[in-house]
């Protein structure tokens, strides 16, 4: 596949997690009876659109992005269903769905990644011979499974593999490894001798026989109970590097905006196919979700500390001083945006 496809599949993941982030602010709008001027598929101008039951859908030209208007979202409207006129538990559901919407697309995803892509445990089953090797030239065979190495049983899983690995750095190498292979139900005694390799550059000795381990994948139901913990492990990892960013500076050169993120997007699909389009699915809804959060004007955060300070003074803050507070927010990250954009494709030129 060309490189031109590659960046339009990454465009095309890009502006479905931000369609669905949209989506949950629309769901869950509809639900709790606020009114929606527009649903948009990306922004610019308009290709397509109609109109049904007093809201506006269309599909705009730039794919990278969305909205979900709200009436009387940032002013006031007297409309009983304008957004400004709703219980604050309603709104505060509405912004939160967003996030939500990318916490649950990151779940699914990543569920997908450990049930058919993570190795959840190692075998000691050989999964590729390498050529010119000793696995290779003893008659090895895919498939073949080690049950004993020099009279040491191996079990069948990653203490097996730590076992096998174990008696060859520990055997006497100057003589053939005994193994007892079990082969299409049957059990196969050979012989080899490990490869003797010695890193040039560090003198490091090791030996090989020159096969790969296979592995199993989480099975459905462990993948579900896992990707809890596997998202939280990300969480915790993406919050600590946003804090080295803000307080000392780390990082900064690494940012990327969506340029960036396409750019990089398309060259590890292009390299890891499937794989990669899972996993970073997975990995931007997640990212997309937890910067939403952050306490920031103009994004779903700042609108979050609006309503929770609503709720707790029991009276509204007058929409039009917390909209000017949002457009200047959306002012100062449109300003960053822009800069970014700019190390985006200055890199690109550059290489760097």
């Amino acid at each position: 596949m060309s490189r031109i496809l590659y960046i339009l599949i990454a465009i095309v993941m890009l502006g479905f997690i931000v369609t669905v982030h949209e989506f949950g602010h629309y769901l869950v709008g509809r639900l709790c009876g606020i009114g929606i001027l527009e649903f948009s598929v990306g922004f610019g101008p308009k290709l397509v659109g109609f109109k049904r039951k007093g809201i506006a859908y269309s599909l705009r030209m730039i794919p990278l992005g969305g909205y979900c208007a709200f009436v009387g979202e940032d002013e006031e409207n007297t409309a009983p269903n304008a957004m400004n006129n709703q219980p604050v538990w309603k709104r505060l559901l509405t912004v939160a769905a967003g996030p939500a919407m990318n916490f649950l697309l990151a779940f699914v995803f990543c569920t997908v990644l450990l049930s058919n892509f993570i190795i959840a445990e190692y075998q000691p089953r050989v999964a590729y011979i390498y050529e010119n090797t000793p696995a290779a030239e003893c008659g090895l065979e895919l498939g073949d499974v080690i049950v004993e190495i020099n009279g040491v049983a191996v079990s069948y899983d990653g203490d097996g593999v730590m076992t096998a690995r174990d008696v060859i750095a520990t055997s006497d190498l100057d003589a053939p490894l005994s193994l007892l292979i079990e082969r299409g139900g049957e059990r196969v005694s050979m012989e080899v001798q490990p490869e003797r390799i010695e890193d040039s550059e560090t003198g490091e000795v090791r030996y090989q026989l020159g096969i790969a381990f296979g592995g199993r994948t989480y099975r459905f139901g462990e993948a579900l109970g896992r990707s809890c913990g596997y998202m939280v492990e990300f969480t915790g990892e993406m919050l600590k590097a946003l804090k080295d960013l803000v307080f000392h500076g780390t990082g900064v050169d690494d940012m990327m905006g969506p340029v960036g993120i396409i750019s990089f997007v398309s060259d590890q699909v292009s390299s890891q196919k499937l794989y990669a389009v899972v996993n970073l699915t997975f990995f931007l809804s997640l990212n997309i979700g937890i910067m939403n959060l952050l306490p920031l004007p103009s994004l779903d955060g700042g609108r979050l500390i609006f309503l929770i300070l609503e709720a707790i003074r029991r009276k509204p803050i007058p929409p039009e001083k917390e909209g000017m507070v949002h457009a200047i927010g959306l002012g100062l990250l449109l300003m960053l945006f822009v800069f970014i954009t700019y190390k985006d494709i200055l890199r690109l030129f550059t290489g760097g």
